[in-house]
């Protein structure tokens, strides 16, 4: 395979963008969505990876957003999702300011989330199958969730009608309530 890897910063200060090359035929394609060394010389750090997750969701299927004290890696394995990211790191710059992206099936990028980020997608297509490294185990009562429809952080979802979502996603705080002095005057 070529090595014709672009990793892509963004506006948001340790997300990335990960664009590599798609090997196809009359038998299919192949690819690999990420090098982790490759990923670790942009981030200059490591990502030990000891966890990989992998969701199947239906369209109209909104799950998020949820922050995590752990990287994550995410690539989406079949369908289509609109990907969205919200920088909830308290000592950043870019606190609360978020990056949306259409990943899938016409776009077959990984992106590199960082830890204190909010994650959140949608799924566009009929099915989806959304995987994820991590370098943390997952640990009950470690992540939490913010509103996906939080006016403050104003995500412009790809579609509006007929979402799915959980009780947990709708019942999730907003911005403001968890982060009260960043609103302060």
């Amino acid at each position: 395979m070529s090595d014709n890897t672009t990793i892509l910063t963004t506006s948001l200060d340790g997300l990335f963008i990960i664009k590599r090359p798609t090997i196809g035929d009359e038998r299919g394609f192949f690819r690999e969505p990420v090098r982790i060394k490759e990923l670790e010389a942009a981030m200059g750090t490591s990502f030990q990876v000891v966890q990989m997750n992998h969701a199947r969701s239906k369209k109209n299927i909104l799950r998020g957003i949820h922050i995590a004290p752990w990287n994550k890696l995410i690539y989406v394995t079949r369908g289509k999702v609109q990907a969205v990211m919200v920088d909830l790191r308290e000592d950043s710059l870019t606190f609360g300011k978020h990056e949306s992206f259409i990943i899938g099936d016409d776009n077959r990028s990984a992106i590199f989330i960082p830890k204190g980020f909010g994650n959140a997608y949608l799924v566009l297509s009929d099915e989806t199958d959304y995987t994820y490294l991590t370098d943390e185990e997952w640990t009950p009562n470690k992540e939490y969730g913010v509103l996906w429809n939080d006016p403050d952080i104003a995500v412009k979802w790809e579609v509006s009608d007929n979402l799915i979502t959980s009780e947990r996603d709708n019942q999730a705080p907003s911005l403001k309530s968890l982060f009260p002095h960043k609103f302060q005057s």
